[in-house]
């Protein structure tokens, strides 16, 4: 009867045993350059803060800069980030003019920005994981460069 109960005991805690947990990579603006033709080319860096390789494959984001509305960050991604590693991908998008005007009247300071959305993952041997994006932060004009915000 005890090695029957320490059987199952030992068997209880073999099944509670180490997991490979999963931190939520993140998304942030590294920065945004206005174009000639009024498009602006967000830079936007992606953290994978796992102890593990990723495969980022795909964004559906809403960025807003203050209280503006700016426009929908949506694509397929082929971004393979090793553990604890960044990368950067560079998107096109057509501000609303409300953003536009928010962020040429800023030029002397930092200017609020926003990301919510989703981002889809692929962990090393495993399957499709999809992380909430929350992130918020600021953006300063670039000395020297106009048009930049980083």
């Amino acid at each position: 009867m005890k090695r029957l109960l320490l059987l199952i005991l030992l068997a209880l805690l073999t099944a509670c045993g180490p997991t490979r947990s999963i931190f939520p990579p993140s998304v942030r603006v590294q920065g945004i350059r206005t174009l000639n033709n009024g498009h602006w080319q967000v830079t936007l860096r992606f953290q994978n803060n796992a102890w593990r390789a990723m495969r980022f494959t795909q964004l559906d984001v809403r960025l807003n800069i203050g209280a503006s509305y700016v426009g929908k960050l949506d694509t397929a991604l082929d971004l393979n980030i090793a553990a604890t590693a960044s990368d950067i991908a560079i998107l096109s998008l057509v501000p609303t003019a409300a953003a536009r005007e928010t962020l040429t009247k800023n030029r002397s300071g930092n200017v609020a920005y926003s990301l919510q959305g989703t981002l889809l993952v692929i962990p090393e041997s495993d399957s499709t994981r999809q992380y909430p994006v929350h992130h918020q932060g600021y953006l300063s004009p670039t000395p020297g460069l106009s048009g930049v915000w980083r």
